[in-house]
């Protein structure tokens, strides 16, 4: 039967067994639903994974094709007219003719198409979503998303996550992964704009009608929480429902800092959470719209039988096998986790173990999808021709032609292993040879397809005099530096303080544990010495006195997870629009950060 098919039989299905009916029935019903989903997420999922590794074999000429295909389509467009798409046959014509471009040459056209509704401007395809970009600071950008643009979205998204999770488990344990529920740490909530296109983040728009038909039967959170628009404690809704699951079998979310803050937050209140389970009851403490709480109390149910497995499961304490008893299905864990998140990832691991599979998620932005990991425990993404046309600048010892209009770019086929470039798209939603700022390294190749990891964002680049000091260089100095000392850091940043004479750097790291006032001068000195060691560039300037030495701040126990706290509160955003901070570049970060230090 096609996947079309059997996804529009959820609402029939749904119809014939309702929840009014007896309760064994309505279990039945339900597991009936959560197998049939769990069906087609695998069959669809495979599908897509079938056609990356097709694209793979011929990344080259697909790319190209691509290309010349987003000219013809978009050659009546103010844009190509502009820059006369319908006379370009060549890529070293588009090159030429086409400049390079950041956000703010699409800002005005943005402007007309999301207030007044102006139609043909960037992109000739009907723009059905405008995506918010993440941050830590600063009102989001609108990023249009094209009807093509979201499909390749809404394809990429999750589904290779499942076929990848379900390919390991059949090489390795000779085994379909289990059908199961999810525990997804996303919100998805949307508002809308003048010309009445929802904006919210990328992950809301790839659900279509048939997936949130489809969510009440695999995941685990009702939709109501998802599409929650309030303030509200989604930390505990995710929680309470998650482990009243227990057939749970994927947990998932953005960033790995959020599944970390989910289970020490278990931890710490698991007693509260087990009660609520047995009562069938939602906390009267906890925040969230009076509406939302009468709408989920109405529907729950006591469940003392889950309570009292809980109990007896959390009583025996907090070790890797923890995730594994309170979830004895559970197959894999999605989340960004690789490079500067892998602390995160080894913290998480003191709750999993280390046999449950982690996978990274897509190299994505809302600009687009530009990569997937092809395994679990890949650190790497390879390259997918079909979803963006690729131009690579090469970086070269920390320098690239900075923003030079004229920057000269390699192709997908001509970029070399083991050499790092800044990343430029050309997007099915109308941005054209954009500069993502993401600086990438190619690793190796799956096929013809570049396979990359993401070294950092150029935005994050620090210098004091004349000096380049990426977030790459920083997590290489933390890294040694936890190897030379014993001591575990759960996440980093750093300033350049420009006052003092000369202009140093300042390094704050929060400690797994607190690290005694006696080894601060031996810790000192090795940050010292990991930090010339990581980049040539800033130990020229500090060896030529040009610079002073840095300093080391260690800060308060859960600093970073209050301060996500403090901005997701602040700002109104959620977990998934919400990038970790690395460089201070405010005086009120740097503020907050410095009063948290350990005393």
């Amino acid at each position: 039967m096609p996947i079309s098919n059997t996804l529009r039989q959820v609402a029939v299905i749904k119809d014939i067994f309702d929840q009014t009916v007896a309760p064994t029935v309505a279990a039945v019903a339900q597991n009936q639903m959560n197998h049939i989903v769990s069906t087609v997420l695998k069959q669809r999922s495979y599908k897509v994974l079938h056609a990356v590794d097709e694209s793979s074999r011929e990344a080259e000429q697909v790319n190209l094709d691509l290309l010349f295909r987003l000219l013809e389509d978009n050659k009546d467009t103010e844009y190509g007219r502009k820059y006369n798409f319908a006379d370009i046959h060549d890529v070293d014509a588009y090159r030429e003719q086409v400049p390079l471009t950041t956000y703010e040459d699409y800002e005005d056209a943005i402007t007309r198409m999301s207030e007044h509704d102006e139609k043909n401007l960037l992109t000739a395809y009907p723009v059905v979503y405008y995506a918010s970009t993440s941050g830590t600071s600063g009102a989001p950008k609108k990023i249009p998303v094209s009807d093509k643009g979201l499909q390749v979205f809404r394809e990429h998204s999750s589904s290779i996550f499942v076929s990848v999770v379900s390919e390991f488990y059949k090489n390795t344990m000779l085994k379909d992964m289990p059908d199961g529920y999810w525990l997804a740490m996303m919100n998805f909530a949307q508002t809308p704009l003048p010309n009445g296109t929802m904006f919210g983040s990328i992950s809301a728009a790839c659900l279509n009608d048939e997936a949130l038909k489809a969510m009440p039967y695999f995941a685990c959170t009702p939709l109501d929480v998802f599409a929650c628009t309030e303030s509200a404690n989604f930390k505990y809704l995710h929680a309470r429902y998650g482990l009243a699951q227990r057939n749970t079998t994927i947990v998932v979310g953005p960033y790995i800092p959020a599944l970390l803050d989910l289970m020490n937050y278990i931890r710490d209140d698991w007693k509260m959470i087990v009660e609520d389970i047995r009562q069938g009851t939602i906390n009267s403490e906890i925040l969230m719209p009076d509406e939302l709480r009468a709408k989920l109390e109405a529907e729950l149910v006591p469940d003392p039988a889950r309570a009292d497995e809980l109990e007896r499961e959390f009583e025996k304490g907090f070790d890797q096998t923890i995730m594994r008893r309170i979830w004895p299905k559970l197959a894999g864990i999605s989340s960004i986790w690789a490079g500067n998140f892998s602390s995160y990832a080894r913290k998480l691991q003191e709750y999993s173990g280390r046999s449950i599979p982690y996978y990274t998620m897509s190299y994505v932005s809302s600009e687009g999808i530009f990569g997937v990991a092809r395994h679990p425990h890949d650190q790497c993404y390879v390259m997918l021709p079909k979803s963006c046309f690729f131009e690579f600048i090469p970086v070269v010892n920390g320098k690239n032609d900075d923003e030079a209009p004229d920057a000269k770019t390699v192709l997908l086929n001509e970029v070399q292993e083991g050499k790092d470039y800044e990343l430029v798209i050309t997007n099915q939603s109308g941005f054209y040879r954009y500069r993502m700022g993401d600086v990438i390294r190619v690793i190796g190749f799956y096929n013809e397809s570049p396979m990359v990891t993401f070294k950092y964002r150029k935005k994050n680049i620090v210098s004091i005099a004349g000096e380049k000091f990426t977030e790459d260089h920083l997590l290489s100095a933390v890294r040694s530096f936890e190897r030379k000392t014993g001591i575990n850091v759960i996440d980093f940043c750093m300033y350049p303080d420009r006052d003092a004479e000369p202009g140093r750097y300042v390094v704050l790291l929060e400690p797994e544990e607190v690290v005694p006032k006696e080894r601060y001068d031996e810790c000192q000195a090795i940050m010292a010495e990991e930090l010339v060691r990581a980049s040539t560039s800033y130990a020229h300037y500090v060896t030529g006195g040009n610079m002073g030495e840095p300093k080391l701040i260690f800060l308060q126990k859960e600093t970073f997870q209050f301060h996500r706290e403090m901005k997701m509160y602040e700002m109104g955003i959620n977990e998934n629009q919400l990038k970790p901070v690395r460089v201070l570049d405010k005086p009120e970060l740097i503020r907050f950060f410095t009063l948290l230090e350990e005393r």
